[in-house]
């Protein structure tokens, strides 16, 4: 009966730990997600936002021509940037085996799971 009780003990200890573990991470207020799910990932990714933005050909052009912020053409580019940079995230994370993409600073708790910075493989990733 002891050794029962001792063995569901350290299955139900062990539950624990694994239930904690597979929890994800948390991020901050206003985080953003450019893939996969914060609270259920087990192989979290961080990229510089501003390297990545800087490396896309809509942020040059609106650079380059002076695009007012405010503007439809403005407006269009960064909606065309920000579905870039997903999906380069997308492709950088699958090949690197990562199943989470995080601006760098929107984790408040990585809760014990290594946290890879993904910035060159997403910034290599933009132009496919």
């Amino acid at each position: 009966m002891q050794k029962r009780r001792a063995a569901l003990t350290l299955f139900a200890m062990l539950m624990l730990v694994v239930a904690v573990v597979g929890q994800g991470i948390s991020t901050k207020r206003n985080a953003v997600v450019l893939y996969g799910s914060a609270s259920s990932c087990s192989q979290p990714a961080t990229i510089d936002y501003r390297k990545v933005k800087k490396a896309t050909p809509e942020w040059q052009k609106i650079r380059s021509e002076g695009v007012r912020k405010g503007s439809a053409r403005y407006d269009l580019l960064i909606s065309g940037m920000n579905a870039r940079i997903k999906r380069a995230a997308k492709s950088a994370a699958e090949a690197n085996g990562r199943d989470c993409v995080v601006r760098k600073g929107d984790i408040k708790d990585a809760r014990g799971l290594q946290v890879k910075d993904l910035t060159t493989a997403v910034t290599d990733a933009l132009g496919s």
